[in-house]
């Protein structure tokens, strides 16, 4: 695939720019409350099972993703949302692996274009290194096949393909099982397409 922006070698822009909106969807705002939601509900989980729960090395956390795709053959850079689901399994103290699930959040339109992010899922060994019982810092090494639509006008496309990910984050403990994370992480880079993005998410240690 040449590129996801398009079809074989020419840009998906056919319905060429009309204007300079950029429209902010509804459903962004509304995903953002369901995991604040979410985050104060495995706080109030985690405090109460923390002390007498025994750890099994499986984790999961979710989070928000302010996502950036970038293609060399369009001038605007897209910003859509994404809701992006961790499970993984704790190898060793130092090292664990990982099942990516994410799916689009919401869409960004600019001059007349519109790029949502339909899906991506992907697996990863994750080195980390803890400096105490409370911070952890973390690295993400893996693939990811990820998916996206690109509509304007009356014409719509879709485009997917799989390329090395990688990322690195750091995580707050804020007892033994319930913990936050910011990270950053590169899903795709092939060609002339780049979808990135930074993640705040939450995580629940079973």
């Amino acid at each position: 695939m040449t590129s996801f922006m398009g079809t074989g070698c020419k840009p998906l822009l056919p319905f060429a720019p009309r204007t300079d909106r950029v429209l902010i969807p509804r459903e962004k705002y509304v995903m953002k409350k369901i995991i604040i939601a979410a985050a104060v509900a495995l706080l109030a989980t985690g405090a109460a099972q923390a002390q007498s729960q025994a750890l099994t090395g499986f984790y999961g956390d979710i989070g928000y993703t302010f996502v950036k795709v970038k293609d060399d053959n369009v001038a605007p850079s897209f910003k859509p949302g994404a809701i992006r689901a961790f499970v993984g399994y704790d190898l060793h103290p130092n090292v664990a692996v990982e099942a990516m699930l994410a799916g689009g959040a919401g869409d960004d339109t600019k001059q007349g274009v519109t790029v949502k992010i339909s899906r991506s899922y992907g697996l990863f060994v994750k080195p980390k290194y803890a400096f105490n019982d409370q911070f952890e810092v973390f690295g993400r090494l893996g693939f990811a096949d990820s998916k996206i639509k690109v509509s304007g006008g009356n014409a719509v496309a879709t485009g997917k393909d799989n390329s090395f990910a990688w990322g690195v984050g750091a995580a707050y403990n804020f007892n033994k099982q319930v913990y936050g994370a910011v990270d950053y992480m590169s899903y795709f880079d092939k060609d002339s397409t780049k979808i990135d993005g930074v993640t705040l998410s939450v995580g629940y240690r079973f």
